[in-house]
């Protein structure tokens, strides 16, 4: 029996909530720019393009695509976060 009481969630610090929010975001770009790309190219067809020689499935070519699509929304996402966070405070007089 576990004697512990519940004490509410833990809050998270200001640097893992931005975390977390590159990678949702990021993962929800991802997702979208995969389903828009697929649907008018075929992954087989872009590995033949580039070697003919290359054997990749299409599973592995939606995989490799996503996470493809995924770092560049993760790295964009990160830039926006930085600089949001680092941009200069604005005084009440200059609003």
């Amino acid at each position: 029996m576990i004697s512990e009481e519940y004490r509410g969630a833990k809050q998270w610090s200001r640097d893992k909530q931005a975390v977390a929010t590159v990678i949702w975001i990021s993962f929800l770009a991802a997702a979208v720019a995969t389903m828009l790309f697929f649907a008018v190219f075929d992954p087989s067809d872009l590995a033949h393009t580039l070697d003919p020689e290359l054997e990749i499935g299409r599973q592995a070519g939606y995989a490799i695509g996503f996470f493809f699509f995924w770092v560049i929304a993760a790295g964009c996402s990160g830039v926006t976060a930085w600089l949001v966070r680092t941009a200069r405070k604005r005084d009440a007089q200059h609003r």
